[in-house]
């Protein structure tokens, strides 16, 4: 026995001794907790940045917090008194046990970003020199009242927040729910849910759902630029909820795939002297700001951390995809997206700078009121069409004469919608043709020619039904100039279907003139001047019986010395039209979260039908000012009186 010791005894001495196979050296082994945070590791899809501080693009990845620790240009401060400093590159020991009275602050102001912190990211990561690579943290979980499930959550931490609500630090995330209650039985099985944390909220899908992007068992995850909110595909998300949060998100194309490691994260660090300490710091992550400014807490101080069951059972089974091409739908909520974006902007400049805000609101404001003021609002009749008319009168006469014929305007109004559902289907169509769908997967970005395509087919259906539902109005107060006081909405209809031969070729020439002015850049004022110039179109072709392209030179004409009178009046009627459909679309996506896309856009579409005629007779009436100065008849002469009330 004392032999077989002593044998057993050389042969490890020696073991020791030999240099182990390349394959086996320096080889940690591995837990069944890493093993299954590894099976499952995202895989995550950023949109691409064309230039440094391209504000388009994402600058940022998730990273180690090891990039804010013991880094010399960070501080941690404690609130109040002045928010003193506590301590100079604070490290985990630093943090560990913090109170949420305490905050890390990062160099750069969080409302005022500039390049300043993509700039220090790059330079803490060693981006261009590639030292640090994109790390996600995973973190297994457990709920005391759900013993019979598991999560399995990856914590993304990014340096900074570069959304609607600024703020250094962002924690984000998914989590993997299974029902087993043990790492090993995990192992031998598959997840049955996912969720996305998205803002305050979040979204799920079942593992098998046809949303989940996978490579195996490691699912896509494309996080939106500059929020960081999670997705699970390519598109532009509208949120209107502190749970989808109140903005648009975008992950849309062009991205870059990104591969984190994983490291694994205990439940809670051992003591101050733990590499993990700072996860049992309670305080803020960036710097101390008021409301969603505020730099965000730790992972710890989620409800996921603590309650993953509950958190995952709240999560949403959708988001609101924003469609491409819904025509005037998707142009409110693109505007939308900008509404929330600018006013975001707003809180931004009445924290740092309430003066400018005020000022510049004041200056506003003087601009309406000179405007107001430029014109005189004298009460005049719709009838005659033909008569001299200022500015207020128009849109005085016009408003009162929609008010009066509202029934018969309305009904010309509601050739609109099927106007505009069919330029948009056949714009659709064309994108199914073979020829066209190769001129778009030629190009170098597929999506965002389908995309553009799809934008210039929704407006040019819009311009087509607007210029549709003058020439119906500006036909009907023809026939009511005529002697035929029983016109209706349908003779004007009528009327002006007998000329849309004459209407599609004007419209389609002076579509195709001002989009290649505008599209050569250097033509823009060239464009923008042709298209005041052509704006009576409609009404030449149906009150002077003239082709298109005479009609167009008809127009270009009328509006010969009053060019800028001209603009500014078209502008306001457009003005009319799209605010008030900015407006009641801005109040349905606040006022009803839930509502359907489909419906939505139909309603804005419904809206626009209904103010559509009121700009028309106010442009029709603009047109007769035109005619009449053409003729030398003066503003307020005797032949040009009309009977109020008309």
């Amino acid at each position: 026995m004392r032999r077989f010791v002593a044998v057993a005894a050389l042969a490890v001495a020696i073991a020791a001794l030999v240099p182990m196979p390349a394959a086996a050296q320096g080889e940690p082994s591995t837990s069944s907790e890493q093993e299954l945070v590894e099976t499952y590791a995202p895989i995550l899809v950023l949109k691409a940045q064309d230039a440094p501080c391209d504000p388009e693009g994402e600058p940022y990845s998730p990273q180690s917090v090891d990039i804010v620790l013991d880094n010399p240009d960070v501080v941690l401060r404690q609130l109040g008194n002045g928010d003193p400093i506590l301590k100079v590159a604070p490290s985990a020991a630093d943090l560990y046990g913090r109170s949420e009275g305490f905050f890390l602050d990062f160099p750069g102001s969080a409302l005022e970003p500039g390049c300043i912190y993509e700039q220090d990211f790059d330079r803490y990561t060693g981006t261009v020199t590639g030292e640090r690579e994109p790390v996600v943290y995973a973190h297994i979980a457990t709920q005391a009242d759900e013993p019979d499930k598991l999560a399995v959550q990856y914590w993304f931490y990014w340096y900074y927040n570069d959304w609607n609500n600024k703020h250094e630090s962002d924690w984000e995330g998914i989590q993997l729910l299974f029902d087993v209650g043990t790492v090993d039985e995990a192992l031998q099985t598959e997840p049955v849910s996912v969720g996305y944390a998205q803002h305050e909220g979040g979204e799920r899908a079942a593992w098998e759902s046809s949303k989940l992007e996978r490579e195996g068992t490691r699912p896509y995850v494309y996080p939106s630029a500059g929020s960081h909110a999670s997705y699970f595909s390519s598109a532009l998300y509208m949120g209107r909820s502190a749970s989808e949060g109140f903005g648009c998100d975008t992950t849309a194309d062009p991205s870059v795939r990104t591969d984190p490691s994983v490291i694994l994260l205990p439940t809670a660090s051992t003591g101050p002297d733990d590499e993990f300490a700072w996860i049992d710091y309670n305080g803020r992550w960036g710097e101390r700001q008021s409301g969603a400014f505020n730099g965000p807490t730790g992972p710890q101080g989620k409800e996921r951390w603590t309650e993953p069951v509950d958190w995952h059972d709240d999560l949403r089974s959708d988001s609101v995809v924003v469609p491409a091409g819904d025509g005037a739908g998707e142009s409110i909520i693109n505007t939308f997206c900008g509404v929330v974006e600018r006013g975001s902007g707003a809180l931004v400049t009445l924290k740092t700078s309430p003066i400018r805000l005020v000022i510049a609101l004041a200056i506003l404001v003087l601009i309406g009121k000179w405007l107001v003021g430029r014109t005189v609002w004298n009460k005049v009749g719709a009838l005659p069409m033909v008569r001299r008319r200022r500015a207020g009168e128009i849109i005085r006469a016009a408003a009162g004469s929609y008010r009066r014929r509202s029934g018969i305007l309305i009904t010309i109004g509601l050739v609109y919608i099927p106007v505009s559902i069919l330029v948009a289907a056949t714009a659709s169509v064309l994108q199914v043709i073979p020829l066209v769908r190769r001129v778009t997967a030629l190009a170098a970005n597929a999506s965002e020619t389908s995309l553009i395509f799809a934008l210039l087919a929704g407006s040019i259906a819009n311009l087509l039904a607007y210029v549709a539902v003058n020439a119906m109005v500006a036909a009907y107060y023809d026939l009511l100039g005529d002697g035929d006081v029983d016109a209706s909405g349908i003779d004007a209809v009528r009327r002006a279907w007998t000329h849309a031969g004459d209407l599609l070729v004007g419209f389609g020439r002076a579509l195709a003139i001002v989009l290649v002015l505008l599209m050569s850049v250097v033509g823009i004022p060239f464009g923008v001047w042709f298209l005041v110039r052509y704006q009576f179109l409609p009404q030449v072709v149906v009150t002077e019986h003239l082709n298109g392209k005479d009609a167009l030179a008809r127009s270009a004409h009328l509006v010969k010395g009053r060019w800028w009178h001209t603009a500014i009046m078209v502008t306001l009627f457009n003005l009319l039209v799209a605010g008030s459909g900015l407006v009641v679309g801005l109040l349905l996506l606040v006022l009803f979260a839930g509502i359907p896309l489909w419906l939505f856009s139909g309603l804005i579409t419904l809206v626009y039908a209904l103010i559509v005629p009121l700009a028309a007779v106010a442009q029709t009436l603009l047109f007769g000012d035109a005619i009449a100065e053409q003729r030398g008849v003066d503003i307020g002469s005797a032949d040009a009186a009309a009977t109020v009330g008309v």
